[in-house]
Parts: structure tokens; C-alpha cells; sequence
């Protein structure tokens, strides 16, 4: 490898991806954001074109502000994506567990909280899998309340189904 290949590599091995996506956002706005505003924004919403690098980060982010990052990755974001809408058998799951969904759930959550019922990870027990199921909810509706709220979320959720396909791999 070349010197000057050899630099390139370096730069891309130190290479930030916050940074990078406040740079962007800085060229493509007249405001530009910093790494926490962007670790606000995904610790709320999981806003496409915008969280999946932030996700990333955040995964090897040992910062305070990470954790509310990851927790909404691997608690909300990651379960987005497909099409699966709620099936007989998790409506009696529900049933059954005494789990109440809000009526205007997005098909877009209705296909996550698809995802958390049936993650077989989460089937070593009956307290984690319950537990996942209302983490899911009350993020849902934590993005809709941001959302709401005035948080700059110009898309559905739902429509960040790349987030879901490996984002924080």
C-alpha cells in the first residue's frame, strides 16, 4: 500500500460518524447540529437517513448520552422493518398477558411489536419477553409524543425499515 493509501486508511479508521453526519447536516442546512443533537433526536425517534450512523456511534460510545441511544436501538428501532402486521397469534399473546395497545398504532409498529413478540431471543422467560413487548409500546409512543411535540420528524418511524435491517451491526 502506498503512502498516500496508507493516510487515507487512517483518516477512515478515525473517521467519526456523528462528525461526519454533522457535517453533512451542516453543509445541507443553514444550522448545524451537534453529535448530542443527534443523540437527542435517536434517543426519541428513529429518524431515517439520520439515526442509523448515529446507532453505530453509539454502540461504542461509552458516554453518558450513548446509553439512551442504545437503549432505544435495541429496545425500539431495531424491531422496525417488514411488513408483518399483527398476527391471531399475538393479539392472544396480549390478550393473554394483559397488554394493552393503542388504537392508532402505526402498521409500522403494529409490524415491530410483530417482531418483539416473536423474537426468540426473548423467549428464555415470561418477564423479559413481557417486559420487551411494553418497552416496545411505551417507545412507540415516546416517538409519537416527540414527534407531537416538535421534533423534526418529517417521516413515519415506520419508514425507516433499514434501521431495522442491521443498523448497529
Amino acid at each position: 500500500m502506498g503512502l498516500v493509501a496508507e493516510a487515507h486508511a487512517a483518516d477512515l479508521a478515525k473517521a467519526d460518524p456523528v462528525s461526519d453526519l454533522t457535517a453533512a447536516s451542516a453543509s445541507s442546512q443553514s444550522e448545524s447540529k451537534s453529535p448530542q443533537d443527534f443523540y437527542l433526536l435517536c434517543a426519541f425517534y428513529p429518524k431515517p437517513g439520520t439515526c442509523e450512523e448515529v446507532y453505530r456511534h453509539a454502540m461504542t460510545d461509552k458516554d453518558i448520552p450513548a446509553e439512551a441511544v442504545r437503549a432505544e436501538y435495541n429496545g425500539y428501532a431495531r424491531y422496525l422493518g417488514g411488513g408483518q402486521s399483527l398476527t391471531d397469534a399475538d393479539r392472544q399473546y396480549l390478550k393473554e398477558n394483559q397488554i394493552r395497545v393503542p388504537d392508532d398504532i402505526s402498521p409500522a409498529d403494529q409490524s415491530g411489536l410483530h417482531n418483539v413478540i416473536n423474537d426468540p431471543a426473548l423467549w428464555r422467560d415470561a418477564d423479559s419477553r413481557r417486559a420487551a413487548v411494553n418497552n416496545f409500546l411505551n417507545r412507540a409512543v415516546e416517538a409519537e409524543l416527540y414527534c407531537g411535540l416538535g421534533g423534526n420528524c418529517d417521516t413515519g418511524a415506520g419508514e425507516g425499515s433499514a434501521m431495522a435491517s442491521g443498523a448497529a451491526k
